[in-house]
């Protein structure tokens, strides 16, 4: 005899068989019927030619603007009502499809966002200089993920790259950015984030026109750059980010500084100090020389007047004797004390010399390369900053902190 179920079990035991048989799936049709009610929650229908099926979602789980006519990808569980036991879809994301209900969807949220301020430039803030640590959000798969890491390893490998890996479009691809945004967020372990996927059509780019990507970017404390696409491709997240860059690529050029253009200006500042502390030293010790030469004529001037008041006196007798005694000791004591100034004052520059000269040398080309940098010369004596400067088979000079060496391009990337 077959189990009898009352009617609470069935339901109950079906919506299982759901969980377990099609836990999550995607399905395309027309939005009919399309509500929302008191209690927050949004009911529609999606269908097609021949079969029409129930949706409902809550108002703050998923903000697309929807309409009826328009034609969707919705992504949900199925399950049953527990009170009337109708079957319907419970949706987590919804995807426009066809590119006119996306460009529709795309000018509404841009305006609406507008008005909120997202958009503003005051409130977009400025990249750090040197970054030590970068936060990166994109596919693992994606062709954005290789030219950022390649590019920013290339212009300056002292960074940090700290990945999490999203979907870019398709379903769930929202979920997972804004997921992945809201982490770096709250952790706080990076400078910046770049966002950023490679080019596509608008529907593929729908991911990075949705409000929530769009307010996780606005809510996020660090500053972040969004590189999506191609130049002539601009979405909604474009509008927040702090900055918006043409292409990934362009994403890591504008987060991190050339490391040969800093070479090369650390280069012209040594000179330029080398040169200035040069013309101190000169300076300094011509004033040196002046006070030593100052000092002696003084001590030789005083010396000699001394010398002849003793002269005049020493025919005196009697009690000019103990005069004479008396003159010969200031004597003594004037010159002790002119001659340990006089020391005194040439130890002074001599040290003030000694410093100015380690300071050259702190500063020097040649100490920075002591600290394992190195600058590449071409065969006429050119600096090489960029590999697009070199060919192949030619020759160049790699200077180091000590020695030289020479060798032939064999390729450039």
């Amino acid at each position: 005899m077959p189990k009898v179920f009352t009617v609470s079990q069935f339901v109950e035991a079906v919506r299982g068989l759901l969980r377990e048989t099609l836990p999550l799936v995607t399905v395309q049709g027309e939005v009919t019927g399309y509500q929302r009610s008191s209690s927050q929650y949004v009911f529609f229908e999606l269908k097609d030619e021949r079969s029409r099926v129930k949706c409902f979602h809550l108002q703050h789980e998923v903000r697309t603007s929807l309409e009826d006519g328009m034609e969707v990808k919705i992504t949900g569980w199925p399950s049953l009502f527990v009170k009337s036991g109708g079957f319907h879809l419970r949706v987590t994301d919804v995807e426009l499809v066809g590119e006119g209900a996306l460009r529709k969807a795309f000018e509404e949220t841009k305006k609406r966002l507008e008005r909120e301020g997202l958009f503003r430039p005051e409130r977009k803030r400025s990249l750090p200089r040197f970054p030590e640590s970068i936060g990166l959000v994109t596919s693992r798969e994606a062709a954005a993920y290789t030219d950022v890491l390649r590019i920013l390893r290339n212009r300056w490998p002292l960074v940090k790259v700290k990945f999490v890996h999203v979907k870019v479009q398709g379903a769930g691809a929202v979920r997972e950015i804004v997921k992945a945004i809201e982490l770096f967020s709250a952790q706080a372990r990076v400078e910046l984030l770049i966002v950023t996927r490679g080019g596509g059509s608008l529907e593929d780019l729908q991911a990075f026109n949705d409000e929530g990507v769009a307010r996780a970017i606005f809510a996020s404390p660090l500053p972040v750059v969004v590189g999506v696409g191609h130049e002539r491709d601009v979405t909604i997240a474009d509008y927040v980010a702090d900055v918006r860059a043409s292409t990934p690529s362009n994403a890591a050029e504008r987060v991190v500084p050339d490391r040969t253009e800093v070479l090369h200006r650390l280069e012209v500042m040594a000179g330029r100090t080398a040169r200035a502390v040069a013309g101190t030293i000169e300076v300094e010790t011509g004033l040196v020389r002046e006070l030593t030469e100052r000092m002696s004529r003084t001590v030789e001037e005083r010396t000699a007047r001394v010398r002849l008041r003793l002269t005049r006196f020493s025919g005196l007798a009697g009690t000019m004797v103990e005069r004479t005694g008396r003159l010969m000791a200031e004597l003594d004591h004037l010159v002790s004390r002119l001659g340990h100034r006089f020391s005194q004052r040439l130890a002074d520059a001599r040290a003030g010399v000694t410093t100015l000269s380690t300071l050259l040398q702190s500063l020097s080309p040649l100490a920075i390369l002591k600290r394992g940098y190195t600058i590449t010369f071409q065969a006429d004596g050119r600096v090489v900053k960029r590999s697009r400067q070199l060919d192949t088979g030619q020759s160049i000079r790699t200077r180091f902190g000590q020695g030289e060496a020479r060798s032939t391009v064999t390729s450039t990337s």
